[in-house]
């Protein structure tokens, strides 16, 4: 990002107050350069300016783990310490990172204990780079200074929202969605949100539901669709995101992509446990995958019935996803998916239905969500939620 730094705040409390020697060490080692902008500093704060996100938030991972090892027995390892990175652009003749340092001082009074938390500029570009196990979680919206432009706030979240083996959730499309400042969009996103939101709590007791966003511009579905991501996984969901694209017709797109995405961030044990049996129906579907379970088939349907058999290795593997963790899957533009396509969203939707499992799909017109609605056939009416945005 031109014209952009980051910089790190970090302030140390009793407990900890003996590594703020170490912590300045660390960030100068990753490139960071000290900074002061006149105002008093206590003891245990430190502050560094740096040129690039990712080395600034390298080190303050670097630094978490300094201060885990002071008390590896506590409640909370990481609790003698606060840390902030936040990334602007300076005013022009201004001192480097006198902005980024102005919002991270207000930013760590937000902070609380152990918390390393990032604004929407650092944890864009931080966010694929993050090593396994560190997950962003979304705290919500945060004004820096009185009169700025409110901004979105993620938690750096150490051990993940999700259990240890299982994959992490793909929002790195959200999170740009979120920051864009280019999107304009029109639709009230709040009220969308509560109708979706509402269909959570049955979700995590076991009841699968079918999200249906559609009409409004491709800005508005986006908007709402990533909003509702952030906030799920906020709560502990798996958030794994599919796109169809336009101009490039593949049978199950999408489904590759958020698979295949989870696939590739999850253990391999895990995986072998979840596909027991169902390696070579997936190979079908992601022949890499299929080959790192021990399948043998190549990776491309035939007959119906190998069709049908990968559809249900899909169906098994998407139950012993939601076994763990609530699970959220996104089908962005759908109105673009194949029928063939929508026979394996509608073979899942009925292997999954007693699971803790929310899809989320997308579509341009009504006569597209009728046709994705006419998937769910449900006794109970409110397993489909649809959200038009007209």
């Amino acid at each position: 990002m031109p014209g952009m730094v980051t910089v790190l705040h970090a302030a140390f409390d009793a407990r900890t107050l003996d590594v703020t020697a170490g912590a300045h060490d660390i960030a100068l080692r990753f490139g960071g350069q000290e900074i002061t902008d006149g105002d008093p500093v206590g003891p245990g704060v430190i502050s560094a300016v740096f040129h690039s996100v990712c080395d600034a938030t390298r080190a303050s991972l670097e630094i978490a783990t300094m201060v885990a090892l002071v008390e590896p027995d506590a409640e909370n390892p990481l609790g003698g310490m606060r840390i902030v990175l936040c990334t602007a652009a300076d005013e022009p003749d201004a001192p480097v990172g006198t902005q980024a340092l102005r919002h991270a001082r207000t930013l760590l009074l937000k902070a609380a204990a152990g918390q390393i938390l990032a604004t929407a500029p650092t944890a864009v570009v931080a966010g694929p780079t993050l090593p396994p196990g560190i997950e962003l979680l979304d705290r919500g919206l945060w004004t820096p200074l009185p009169g700025a432009q409110p901004e979105r706030v993620y938690e750096m979240c150490v051990g993940g929202a999700t259990p240890e083996g299982t994959g992490t959730s793909n929002l790195e499309w959200a999170r740009r969605a979120l920051h864009d400042p280019t999107a304009t969009v029109v639709v009230d996103v709040d009220h969308a949100l509560r109708a979706a939101m509402a269909a959570w709590p049955a979700v995590r007791s076991g009841n699968a539901r079918m999200v249906l966003v559609y009409q409004g511009s491709a800005a508005d579905r986006m908007a709402v669709t990533a909003e509702l991501a952030l906030r799920l996984h906020a709560d502990g969901a798996l958030v794994l995101y599919g796109r169809w694209t336009a101009g490039r017709y593949e049978t199950y797109r999408a489904f590759k992509e958020a698979l295949g995405f989870h696939a590739a961030a999850c253990a391999t044990e895990q995986l072998v446990a979840d596909l027991q049996g169902c390696a070579d129906e997936i190979a079908h579907l992601l022949p890499d995958l299929g080959a790192r379970v021990g399948g043998t088939v190549p990776g491309r349907v035939g007959s119906t019935f190998e069709r049908a058999g990968m559809f249900d290795a899909v169906g098994h593997w998407v139950q012993a996803i939601t076994s763990r963790v609530p699970t959220v899957l996104v089908l962005d533009d759908a109105h673009r998916a194949d029928p063939t396509s929508i026979s394996m969203l509608c073979h899942l939707w009925h292997s999954c239905g007693s699971s803790a499992l929310m899809v989320v799909a997308t579509a341009t017109e009504t006569p597209v969500a009728d046709r994705l609605a006419d998937v769910v056939v449900h006794p109970d009416s409110s397993a489909l939620v649809r959200i038009p945005l007209s």
